[in-house]
Order: structure tokens, then C-alpha cells, then sequence
């Protein structure tokens, strides 16, 4: 029997500004990989670009290659795994996260920022704010900064739910109405990248362009 799978096309109008999450620094980034999560995955791909100020420690940025700056669809499956860790009470599932986990997959890979129908290739500015810390020297106040892309801007993707007894399409439209709270990117828990989002037809949702055969 062969698999059964849902789909769903979303497209994210961003209602706040979006932070990029990605560490600036390099080093940080490897080390990451290294010892958190060695997926090859999430190892940057030949051609993408590395901004200027990547040698600068406390800065988070946005993804980018050379078509522009974009989210990993990891960016939003983590988005739904902790707006369904939060909200498994209220949708009566247990154990949603991981379920969303196994289940639930988001594609494509790369989901570029798009502002006017255009990919975003820079960010707007830099946001930069002071963050307290305890240490064993006692508090400390230290500056970070992350990227940023002002609303509007969107996104488009498709959400994949491998058919099972509990997490649904409909559970899916209801995890995505927690970003109206809770969006995407850094500091989301300051209000950043809150988002509302709307279902797209087949029709709506952008094709990648297929390339001219030149005529013999």
C-alpha cells in the first residue's frame, strides 16, 4: 500500500519585523554542528554567501545564497514542533512534538523571503539590543544584534503530513494561528516575526521556472 500523504501550501505575511537566527560567527556555527548537530544537512552549500560581518561575534543573521536571503525548512517544522509542545493540552494530543516530528516534513529546502513578489537579497538594517547575563563574575550586559527584514515580507511553503490517527491538516491550520503570538526567528519571544498566514490553491502557489530549450 503505497503512502498516503496530506498536503497543505501556506503563504506567511510577516506582521512584525523578522530577526535572522543563523550565528554570524562562523566558528560558533561549526562548533553548533559539530557538537549539536552533526546532520551534514546543515552544513552551508557551495555558492552561499557569507556576509562581511561573519567575523563578528553576538550577531545573528538570515541564510542567504545567491539567489537572496531565505528560511531552512527547518526554521518553520521547528515553529510548529514548539507551537505544538505549547498547545498539545489544548488540541488534547499527546506527545505533539515529537509526533510533528515524525509526520510532519516541509518543503523546499529553501524558503527565500520575498517582499512586493521579489526575493529579498539584503536585509534592511541591523537590530541591535543589550542582553543581561549572570555569570560567575556576577551580571553582565552585553550588545547583540541580528539582521533584519521589516514587515511585509513573506514566505510560501508547503506543509507534507504523512497520514496517521492524530496529527492532521486541520491541527496543522491551528499550530500556524499560534504565530499570530509566537513567530519565527530571533527574539520571537519580544513579539519579532509574528506572522498571519492564509491557504493557497494550487494555482497560487509559486512553481519554480522551468528553463527555455533554445531553439535548434
Amino acid at each position: 500500500m503505497p503512502l498516503q500523504v496530506d498536503k497543505l501550501e501556506v503563504k506567511i505575511r510577516f506582521t512584525e519585523d523578522i530577526l535572522g537566527s543563523w550565528p554570524a560567527d562562523q566558528d560558533i556555527l561549526t562548533r553548533f554542528i559539530s557538537n549539536k548537530a552533526p546532520s551534514p544537512w546543515l552544513q552551508a552549500e557551495e555558492g552561499d554567501a557569507v556576509p562581511e560581518r561573519a567575523a563578528e561575534g553576538g550577531y545573528t543573521v538570515f541564510p542567504q545564497d545567491k539567489t537572496g536571503l531565505f528560511l531552512w525548512n527547518f526554521h518553520i517544522k521547528g515553529f510548529l514542533k514548539e507551537a505544538g509542545n505549547n498547545l498539545k493540552s489544548a488540541v488534547n494530543i499527546k506527545n505533539l512534538r515529537s509526533k510533528i516530528d515524525n509526520y510532519v516534513f516541509i518543503q523546499p529546502r529553501r524558503i527565500y523571503l520575498r517582499r512586493d513578489g521579489k526575493i529579498i537579497t539584503e536585509p534592511d538594517d541591523i537590530l541591535e539590543r543589550p542582553v543581561r547575563a549572570q555569570t560567575m563574575q556576577g551580571p553582565r550586559v552585553a550588545l547583540v544584534g541580528s539582521e533584519r527584514v521589516k514587515a511585509p515580507a513573506e514566505i510560501t511553503f508547503a506543509v507534507e503530513v504523512v497520514q496517521n490517527d492524530e496529527v492532521t491538516l486541520d491541527i496543522i491550520r491551528q499550530l500556524l494561528e499560534y504565530g499570530a503570538y509566537k513567530g519565527l526567528g530571533q527574539w520571537r519571544n519580544g513579539g519579532w516575526g509574528a506572522f498571519e498566514w492564509e491557504e493557497l490553491s494550487c494555482c497560487e502557489f509559486p512553481r519554480p521556472e522551468k528553463s527555455k530549450k533554445k531553439a535548434s
